[in-house]
């Protein structure tokens, strides 16, 4: 049928498998890989932006979901293949985040048969200088890539099913995404260059401008040869420098002095590179790394800031999470004979949770709110509190109602027949919680209860 055949195309610049989206052709495949790896790898101000975002993102807890609930055998499959990893959780995230600073990042899945389930064995990397080109299908789907890594150099091809991609953005369904440094490019190559420029500035100022007057009678032929006077003059001047060998032989009769650079300057260099320096990091709502540094900046100022990076870095876990949920655990469940729908891999807050405004939070809505083990589980990763399972939360729920004389704790309600009992206990740990509260704000201002 017509109606399900498609007509138009994306409008994806490629040729022969390369992308060519970016108008810049040194931003292009594996050139660009070049330039985004200096940035990261020379600039401390890249490299103090990207450690920022894999501390915070690393640093929040992930959870399989079921919408079956957490009986769901699927659940037990899917942790069981993680647990068979040869590498740690944190590991593939560490790596799968070099999608920032180059757009995408890009593994193969590898399988392995465990006790008749086929579980994953590892992710593993393939690095964004490797790919050769991209496949594509007759629509523009992406149907794979070719690979071409070191130490070989053996083209490889490895067909979309094995591969699991994190992206930046899609954008005209582009493989490689945009890089979060793509805009801030310019003010790198202009900060990079200007830096250099007073380096050599400072060196000259502190030898000074070497000057060689010849004698009358010397070749002052225009030539670079040292068969001339002028040319081995020039050399002489390109080369002094005032290390631990310093030093000059002049033939008779030549003179050397040493200019100084007078006055000041018309430009505030360090000014300008700081503006550089700042908007890299504007580009990517991180600015705030940069406050105080200045002598200026407030703690409101301080705290907005800081609330605009924590809403990209929990975009980015959102990234990980959603092309995960999207192709690794379906394919596991199809592989083992099951349903590939309604697992999700689910993330903790990033950032510093604001425990004050959570407790006023709570105080205004949480008696609208039905508590049961699973926001309890919610609760306690929020305020990074021992981790308990839900199945741990309902078996100590279960006995509190079958043992009166049971210590009493955090209520939790386990049914829906329970629900009126739920003001009471809400009241109950929100005093719990505002006593604990202050107790901890006391021990800050050095007083004791």
């Amino acid at each position: 049928m017509a109606i399900l055949e498609e007509i138009g195309a994306t409008g994806l610049s490629s040729f022969s498998g390369q992308i060519q989206a970016d108008f810049l052709k040194e931003l292009r495949g594996r050139e660009a890989y070049k330039r985004y790896n200096e940035m990261r790898l020379n600039s401390p101000v890249v490299g103090a932006l990207l450690l920022a975002i894999e501390q915070s993102v690393r640093a929040v807890s992930w959870q399989y979901t079921s919408e079956l609930g957490p009986d769901d055998p699927r659940l037990e499959l899917v942790a069981a293949a993680e647990a068979n990893l040869r590498h740690s959780w944190n590991d593939h995230v560490s790596e799968a985040l070099t999608f920032l600073p180059f757009g995408f990042s890009v593994f193969e899945i590898v399988y392995e048969n465990v006790s008749g389930d086929l579980l994953w064995r590892k992710f593993a990397a393939r690095g964004q200088d490797t790919v050769l080109r991209w496949l594509f299908d007759d629509t523009g789907g992406l149907s794979g890539f070719v690979q071409q890594a070191a130490p070989v150099y053996k083209t490889v091809e490895i067909p979309i099913e094995r591969l699991l991609i994190y992206r930046t953005r899609v954008e005209r369904n582009n493989p490689e995404g945009r890089s979060i440094l793509r805009t801030a490019w310019i003010s790198y190559y202009f900060q990079k260059h200007i830096a250099q420029i007073e380096a050599i500035g400072i060196e000259r100022d502190l030898t000074g401008l070497p000057v060689i007057i010849m004698p009358e009678g010397a070749d002052t032929t225009e030539s670079t040869s040292d068969t001339t006077d002028y040319g081995r003059a020039i050399k002489i001047v390109r080369n002094l420098r005032n290390d631990e060998q310093a030093g000059v032989v002049l033939p008779h009769g030549w003179e050397l002095k040493l200019l100084s650079t007078g006055g000041s300057r018309q430009f505030d260099i360090d000014k300008t590179l700081t503006r550089y320096e700042s908007r890299i990091l504007m580009s990517a709502l991180a600015q705030f790394l940069l406050l105080g540094q200045q002598n200026v900046g407030s703690l409101a100022l301080s705290r907005d800031q800081t609330d605009f990076f924590t809403m990209s870095v929990n975009t980015v876990a959102d990234v990980i999470g959603a092309a995960f949920t999207k192709f690794a655990i379906p394919r596991l469940l199809r592989l083992n004979g099951y349903d590939p729908d309604g697992i999700v891999l689910e993330h903790s807050p990033a950032g510093d949770v604001d425990v004050k405004g959570l407790a006023e939070l709570l105080g205004k809505v949480g008696g609208f709110i039905t508590w049961g083990p699973a926001e309890e589980v919610w609760l306690r990763q929020v305020l990074r509190l021992p981790e308990k399972t839900v199945e741990e939360l309902q078996d100590a729920a279960d006995e509190k109602q079958a043992n009166p004389i049971a210590p009493q704790g955090v209520s939790v309600v386990s049914s829906p027949e329970a629900g009126t009992q739920t003001a009471p206990m809400l009241e109950k740990m929100r005093a719990q919680f505002t006593a604990a509260l202050a107790k901890f704000e006391s021990a800050l201002s050095g007083k004791h209860l």
